[in-house]
């Protein structure tokens, strides 16, 4: 009888451990236990993307609304120009306790980022599937024709086309 709950055990912890073999960490993709390397580090992987030329699709999603807009592709200007108008100043550590108006998603090939755009002087920048905290961003001193808000607000109210 002893020989046999030994057998018992041993079978036990050999499917346990087989069962178990699917959370190795050979690629841990989801799992980060480092800081983030600086406070703008997805701003500037976004920015290297489009200075890099990469084709990418934009669309607006009003949250009021629940209403996804795509963008023309003459109107895409605005993220450059958006990314190349900040400066060290405009980010911040601070979490951000309100909720968004609009959404700008960013549709390369093989990537998506998301900006969150709180109100006329606080947005925040991250990937779909991002292991760190987002990028949050002060644009209160940002150029009027850079405002994220505005421009969200002008692709929401324009007229449909006929």
């Amino acid at each position: 009888m002893l020989y046999l709950k030994k057998i018992k055990i041993i079978f036990i912890i050999v499917i346990l451990l087989f069962t178990l073999n699917g959370c190795s960490f050979q690629n841990p993709k989801y799992i980060n236990l480092s800081s983030k390397p600086s406070n703008h580090y997805y701003t500037d992987e976004l920015e290297n993307k489009i200075l890099n030329n990469e084709t990418f699709t934009l669309y607006v999603f009003d949250t009021n609304l629940y209403k996804e807009i795509e963008v023309s592709s003459e109107e895409n200007t605005i993220i450059e120009n958006f990314i190349s108008a900040l400066v060290d100043d405009n980010y911040s550590d601070d979490p951000i306790d309100i909720n968004e108006s609009f959404r700008l998603k960013i549709v390369f090939n093989d990537d998506k980022y998301l900006i969150k755009i709180f109100n006329d002087s606080i947005v925040s920048i991250s990937p779909w599937d991002g292991n760190y905290k987002e990028d949050v961003i002060s644009i209160k001193d940002l150029p009027l024709r850079y405002n994220l808000f505005d421009f969200c607000n002008h692709i929401a109210n324009k007229p449909l086309s006929k």
